[in-house]
């Protein structure tokens, strides 16, 4: 039996070498601080891309607006021909002498001796003309400008007020943004927290089973000690590892917040410890809640104005619109398509005017239409009154929610210090030989209990504190 070895050749391994270094320098590293974070955020987070692009078509909604009522000026050229001339008709005598000329001149030719050449007169003849040719076009350029018009002005008014509504969107979609980063950044390090503690916890363990097995040679322990402990190391090495995966999913949400690749390397700078310091709480509480200074209550306040504005619109369908126009166009005549010809004539038609409209009786339609825009901007006016007691009740559910964070988060601590006098006098009985095995591994994993929670009340706390600085807006940007 003869055995292939499948080596690559040179140039595939160079291939390979390439692709890897190009990776490399593809992914970018990110160390950062939670407030470099949600600057990082501020600029590249999925939200704030779509706030920004609202904002530009805003701008661009202006503009638009705008231009309708400059100048406007439009070429225009169009060619017909007739399949059939239109026919005209007319009595047969339309175009012959009256019957006083036509006595007149036949009493001439009496006297005269001339013979009166004319056909006789006709009444209910019929005659049919046609007139044009089969082919004609028009070249030219028309020219308009709005004079007057009371809804262009109310629509430049709302285009404007829209972009305002647009800033505000953008302040709102930012305080999201940090809030949604600010806890992302706490998940990580709580995440990172936990492995800590349970590669400590793994440390202490095989440091005990070494101790215990001494213990055991020198007959002062028994075996079911040792197996317990193998079997709380081998438990807490599974932790470690669910830990180590908990590590990877938050940063992987924290890089998806910060609008960065997923596949770049992410670490936190920031340690739980600088955070749990910060300071700043006491003054969010103690500040004066203002409803009408949260970005989401202002955004909804000019959607009352721009509902107002609607009303004023609608009334000014009823006012005269008023438009100057200019048309400057040749045009030509042929029996033939020959409209490139230079030696055809073309000729000339210029005309200038001014354009007046305004409704008199609609059956009340428009009234009925005012009413309608009437009861939009009431609908208006109870969202801003309703957004504004949501922001109150969420400043207050904030303030308590943060309250009641820093008593659980003390009991936490108090709790963590109590496991661990307990655990400390216990693992000293055991030593001592006065303490079971089964009642150190129940102290260590009371200790291994509190320090979590001690944990979770931390993170509690921290984001009780972003959802307090969200309530009042009170992000630094």
């Amino acid at each position: 039996m003869t055995t292939l070895a499948l080596n690559p050749p040179g140039w595939a391994m160079a291939i390979l070498a390439l692709l890897s270094l190009t990776q490399a320098a593809a992914q970018t590293s990110y160390a950062v601080s939670l407030e470099e974070a949600q600057v990082i955020a501020l600029e590249n987070a999925f939200a704030m891309q779509y706030a920004a692009l609202d904002r530009s078509q805003a701008d661009r909604d202006v503009k638009e607006t705008l231009a309708r009522g400059l100048p406007q000026v439009n070429l225009v050229a169009d060619y017909s021909q007739y399949i059939d001339i239109p026919t005209q008709v007319a009595g047969g005598d339309v175009f012959g002498f009256p019957d006083y000329l036509t006595s007149f001149l036949g009493g001439v030719a009496q006297e005269t001796g001339v013979p009166l050449d004319a056909p006789p007169t006709d009444p209910n003849a019929v005659s049919e003309f046609q007139f044009g040719q089969a082919h004609t076009a028009n070249v030219g350029v028309q020219a308009s400008q709005l004079v007057f018009s009371g809804s262009y002005f109310v629509a430049l008014q709302a285009s404007q007020l829209f972009v305002e509504a647009r800033d505000r969107a953008i302040d709102r979609t930012a305080d999201e943004v940090m809030q949604q980063v600010a806890e992302g950044y706490h998940l990580v390090l709580g995440a990172e927290a936990g492995l800590e503690m349970a590669e400590e916890a793994v440390a202490l363990l095989m440091e005990s089973k070494t101790e215990v097995e001494a213990l055991q040679k020198a007959g002062f322990a028994d075996a079911l000690s040792v197996d317990r402990l193998e079997l709380a190391k081998t438990e807490m090495e599974a932790m470690v590892l669910n830990a180590q995966q908990q590590v990877g999913l938050a940063k992987g949400l924290l890089a998806f917040q910060m609008g960065i690749g997923l596949s770049d390397a992410l670490k936190v700078t920031d340690h739980m410890s600088d955070l749990l310091q910060n300071g700043q709480e006491l003054e969010w509480v103690s500040r004066p809640f203002n409803a009408s200074a949260l970005p989401a209550v202002q955004e909804q306040q000019i959607y009352l104005d721009l509902a107002g504005l609607n009303v004023k619109n609608q009334k000014a369908q009823g006012w005269p619109e008023i438009a100057a126009f200019y048309t400057n166009q040749a045009n030509a005549q042929r029996d033939a398509f020959n409209f490139l010809d230079s030696d055809e004539k073309w000729y000339p038609v210029q005309l200038w005017g001014v354009n007046f409209s305004m409704p008199l009786w609609t059956s009340f339609g428009g009234n009925q239409a005012v009413e309608k825009k009437k009861i939009e901007e009431e609908r208006a006016r109870i969202g801003l009154a309703q957004l504004k007691q949501v922001a109150e009740m969420e400043f207050s559910n904030a303030k308590a929610a943060f309250s009641n964070a820093i008593a659980v988060m003390n009991n936490a601590r108090r709790a963590e210090d109590i496991a661990q006098k307990i655990y400390t006098q216990t693992e000293f009985g055991f030593n001592e030989g006065v303490v079971s095995s089964f009642e150190w591994n129940e102290s260590r994993n009371g200790l291994l209990e509190a320090k979590g929670k001690r944990l979770g009340a931390e993170i509690d706390w921290l984001n009780a504190r972003v959802a307090l600085q969200t309530a009042l807006s009170a992000f630094e940007k």
